[in-house]
């Protein structure tokens, strides 16, 4: 008899920190993280893949570059050229030409060609929802069509879903992701050390920033502990 993992919850925050290091660590600009964070977000909520094919997704990303979007045809469907870009970064702009031809004619559908990890564009589900919208990703042999349609209002969004209840991953799987995330994160050393946190450590030990109430343990921040001074008020800059 296979015995099956257990599985541990992470929440929405955990998910989103993550997350949004290991796009940044793939060379997502600034501008551009929170987007694909929630588009890498949704792709693990959603069904499919989930968190275990996480690490491929990633790759894809890693070897793509954001790119300009061009409008190949208009009628009777508007065609967009994705430029080679992994869907991630196209998935929120479709979705936004989608949803502003759904107000303005009634018909919400966008094809999209010549896109990295098509399938992906599925995630315009759940970023549709912070726009009170449905949205569908269907392939079809020339692309995807992005189709926008109405929302009920009262419908729990996966937003929601994943605040109240977390997401479930298998732990060695979270944990490879976790320490894959350190990749986005500045190397420890003394110089990092000494400006963490609310208080900034000189180099002659003075302690800035220092308050009564504050637990931190000083040791870790000075070569010799024996030579912090606490200073509590902040130098003039």
């Amino acid at each position: 008899m296979t015995s099956v993992p257990a599985l541990m919850t992470v929440t929405l925050r955990e998910l989103r920190l993550i997350l949004e290091r290991l796009v940044q660590a793939a060379g997502v600009p600034t501008g551009l993280l929170p987007s694909v964070r929630d588009c890498a977000l949704y792709s693990a909520a959603l069904p499919g893949p989930g968190f275990a094919d996480m690490a491929s997704r990633i790759e894809l990303l890693r070897q793509s570059r954001p790119a300009p979007l061009y409008p190949v045809a208009e009628t009777p469907t508007l065609v967009i050229d994705g430029a080679g870009q992994h869907a991630w970064y196209v998935a929120q702009t479709l979705l936004d030409l989608a949803i502003e031809g759904f107000l303005r004619t009634g018909r919400g559908d966008v094809l999209a060609r010549n896109v990295v990890a098509p399938d992906e564009l599925r995630v315009v589900a759940g970023l549709a929802e912070a726009q009170g919208v449905r949205a569908d990703a269907v392939p079809r042999g020339d692309g995807v069509i992005l189709r926008v349609s109405p929302r009920p209002a009262r419908e729990q969004t996966l937003l929601d879903r994943i605040r109240r209840h977390g997401l479930p991953v298998e732990p060695a799987t979270w944990w490879r992701l976790y320490h894959a995330s350190q990749a986005a994160l500045a190397p420890d050393s003394f110089e990092s050390r000494r400006h963490a946190g609310t208080i900034r450590v000189e180099a002659d030990g003075r302690v800035v920033g220092r308050h009564d109430e504050d637990e931190t343990d000083l040791s870790m921040l000075a070569p010799d502990p024996a030579r912090l001074r606490i200073s509590p008020t902040p130098p003039a800059f």
